[in-house]
């Protein structure tokens, strides 16, 4: 289950690249104000599957864990503190001269978290 886990990051990263590669930028889509409940949605799916992950680990999977926490923040954050989290955003985009900087950081993330949850079993001595 956490090979099948890892792989799902990896085909969300290749398909943000897809996208980006046709000029459509999924990040800064599902970032707008008027998306909140899709991008809560798809916090709170990757927080399920996270904790359904660790409970079907032997032993637990400490690092899937550390990435469900990630996703616990970020849906806290986008439910108590959404004036906040959109003002970082803005902030973040006007420190840079790239318009899909959300995408050219989301891409890597989710690729190095699917690499490192497919590994994550050797790494916590799971074989």
């Amino acid at each position: 289950m956490t090979i099948i886990l890892g792989y799902l990051y990896f085909f969300l990263a290749i398909l943000q690249l897809l996208l980006l590669s046709f000029n459509y930028s999924f990040s800064n889509w599902i970032a707008l104000p008027k998306n909140k409940n899709i991008y809560l949605q798809s916090e709170l799916f990757f927080v399920f599957i996270n904790g359904y992950v660790i409970l079907n680990s032997s032993p637990i999977n400490w690092i899937v864990g550390i990435i469900m926490l990630g996703h616990t923040y970020g849906a806290y954050t986008l439910l108590f503190n959404s004036k906040e989290f959109y003002a970082s955003l803005d902030e973040l985009k006007a420190m840079t001269s790239y318009e899909n900087i959300l995408d050219l950081i989301s891409i890597p993330t989710l690729a190095i978290i699917g690499f490192i949850i497919i590994y994550s079993s050797s790494l916590t001595g799971a074989i």
